[in-house]
């Protein structure tokens, strides 16, 4: 597995460097978001390690231009901005996973390990032929017989992070970082809830498997496009059940609800 550092302070980069060569990984580090780019274009990377404060361009530019990109490496943000705001951002702009720091080296090599198992991102479809497609904007989803289905926030954070690597498991752990941001006890079921919820709102219109012992994936079977700013993320799901009553208010959930 090849996994670039892009971490602008020498000596936590060689750290890295070294304790995740002890770990089996071959590594090499860039200084600074330009150079971080120049060895992505150049080589094939499993996983890019990429702080956020970083000297000329910064790890927000660097996500940004990655999002471009036909194929981009999986990114785990390592940085010592620790506000929310900041890491809904690094992930909404296409980061996989974000670590603050200070940070356990046990607990970043788990989060390197679930990253490098999950394979490379899948490219982005350039076509809207899909049986779902997300409006950022509304945060609605409509579904292909032109139905729109209403979530609340937090339904559709979940949503959007599944299709950004459709067939692919995403734990639990993931979902409750990504999404609730720490709020929860890990022990807590508000993931399963929140899956639940989603799983009655979109049947036959898109399959999520619950892996166990794992998380769970959204099913490979058609696509999923999103509208309004930004780019959009490739999903999957099947033929939307045109029989099925609309969804509307009824099935809003409070967003202060788990």
């Amino acid at each position: 597995m090849h996994i670039l550092i892009t971490e602008d302070e020498p000596l936590l980069a060689r750290f890295l460097a070294h304790g995740l060569q002890a770990a089996g990984y071959d590594t090499s580090i860039a200084g600074d978001g330009a150079e971080a780019l120049a060895q992505i274009d150049a080589h094939e990377w499993d996983l890019v390690v990429l702080d956020l404060l970083l000297p000329g361009l910064d790890g927000f530019d660097v996500l940004a231009a990655l999002a471009e990109r036909e194929r981009p490496p999986r990114v785990l943000v390592l940085s010592a901005r620790q506000e929310v705001a900041t890491r809904i951002a690094a992930l909404d702009g296409g980061a996989s996973d974000f670590l603050a720091k200070p940070f356990s080296f046990d607990e970043l090599l788990a989060r390197v390990r679930a990253q490098t198992r999950e394979g490379p991102v899948r490219a982005r479809p350039k076509e809207r032929v899909s049986s779902l497609r997300l409006d950022d904007a509304t945060r609605e989803v409509q579904l292909a017989d032109g139905r729109r289905v209403e979530l609340s926030a937090r339904e559709y954070d979940v949503l959007a992070y599944l299709l950004r690597t459709p067939g692919a498991v995403v734990s639990r752990e993931q979902l409750l970082n990504a999404i609730w941001s720490y709020q929860f006890d890990p022990r807590s079921n508000v993931v399963d809830v929140c899956v639940g919820r989603l799983r009655r709102k979109l049947a036959g219109a898109l399959e999520i498997d619950a892996v166990r012992g794992g998380g769970y994936r959204v099913l490979v079977g058609a696509d999923a496009a999103w509208e309004g700013e930004g780019d959009g993320g490739a999903g999957s799901g099947g033929a939307a059940d045109r029989g099925r009553a609309p969804v509307g208010a009824s099935d809003r959930v409070d967003d202060r609800e788990p």
